[in-house]
């Protein structure tokens, strides 16, 4: 995808009007409106391939406050009827970093009012007495790490409790393609059968999980929600890690699309199939002796409560689902 400049002189695909974008994989030069709309049919297109919300009514969105999250939440409000969604409800965990996290927060709550959708805010101070910054000082573990562990806990915790058919998350293509090489040169042991656009909700205590971008390159959705006027986020996290390796393999992926095309979302659907999602359903799922949630550790103690117990001395997951009960009712 590439911005035109001014005076280009390419007409637009659909109208005829000036184009003001090529979207190369797709050979499409189009305007500002019919941009939008390629983008919504694209993410409405990977909802019915998948069958992602096959049997889904009530759908919980997990909103950061970025262009990601954002951009699906306005793309899946606007067609909620047409996929038949009879409710849509937002997430948002304020993680208490001084500044970032107000902004954020702000982002969620402005997108929300635009769209009638109604949207909870959860503090990670008031979930488990301290906010994030305190746990990753106390912890001495990777910032990232801990972040995604506690914010994976509290979206399938709160789906769990609100009762919703499934959650949606904003991860787009180039994150998936991003954690899958990544682990794989690492040599680092992960599930990589969870990669795929669709998580089967299991045993009561895993919620389902959908992956609407799953097709979508990250620099369309940065201006899909550029031209859409959506206000996201506009600083960086001050704990993001700047990750060589990642880096390095981000820039050899954009090389490769630049040279070929579509050769990103060819890789993406080769990764995963629906072979391997058969596989990812018969998968033994333990329980956390503590607080009841998954956990793929024999020892039965969930990755939080292995965390709190390190943090505060005692495992807190089961505080925290209580605290959840009373801001989520």
């Amino acid at each position: 995808m590439s911005v035109l400049a001014p005076g280009t002189r390419k007409s637009c695909y659909k109208c005829g009007r000036e184009a003001e974008v090529m979207v190369r994989y797709a050979r499409l030069y189009l305007c500002r409106e019919h941009y939008i709309e390629y983008i919504e049919e694209r993410i409405m297109k990977t909802i019915e391939k998948y069958g992602l919300l096959s049997g889904v009514k009530r759908l919980l969105i997990a909103l950061s406050g970025g262009k990601d999250s954002l951009s699906l939440a306005y793309v899946l409000s606007r067609n909620k009827e047409k996929i038949g969604l009879t409710e849509i409800i937002g997430l948002h965990i304020d993680l208490g970093i001084n500044g970032y996290s107000e902004e954020s927060r702000e982002s969620v709550e402005k997108a929300c009012s635009e769209l009638g959708m109604k949207c909870f805010i959860l503090s990670l101070k008031d979930l488990l007495g301290l906010s994030l910054p305190e746990i990753i000082r106390k912890s001495n573990r990777p910032p990232c790490s801990v972040c995604g562990l506690i914010k994976r806990y509290i979206i399938n915790a709160a789906s769990i409790e609100l009762g919703v058919d499934a959650v949606a998350m904003g991860h787009h293509m180039d994150d998936i393609l991003l954690f899958y090489l990544r682990n794989f040169l690492l040599g680092v042991k992960s599930d990589y059968l969870k990669l795929g656009p669709v998580i089967e909700a299991k045993d009561t205590i895993v919620a389902k999980k959908l992956r609407p971008l799953y097709e979508v390159y990250e620099e369309d959705l940065s201006l899909y929600a550029k031209l859409r006027g959506i206000k996201t986020v506009g600083t960086e996290c001050p704990f993001k890690h700047n990750d060589h390796i990642e880096k390095a393999i981000k820039e050899m992926l954009d090389k490769l699309e630049n040279h070929a095309p579509g050769y990103k979302l060819s890789l993406l659907r080769r990764i995963t199939s629906s072979e391997k999602r058969e596989a990812l359903l018969s998968q033994e799922v333990f329980t956390c002796k503590y607080c009841g949630s998954p956990t793929n550790n024999k020892d039965n103690i969930c990755a939080l409560c292995k965390l709190t117990q390190n943090v505060f001395g005692e495992p807190r997951g089961l505080y925290l689902k209580q605290k959840l009960k009373e801001f989520l009712h």
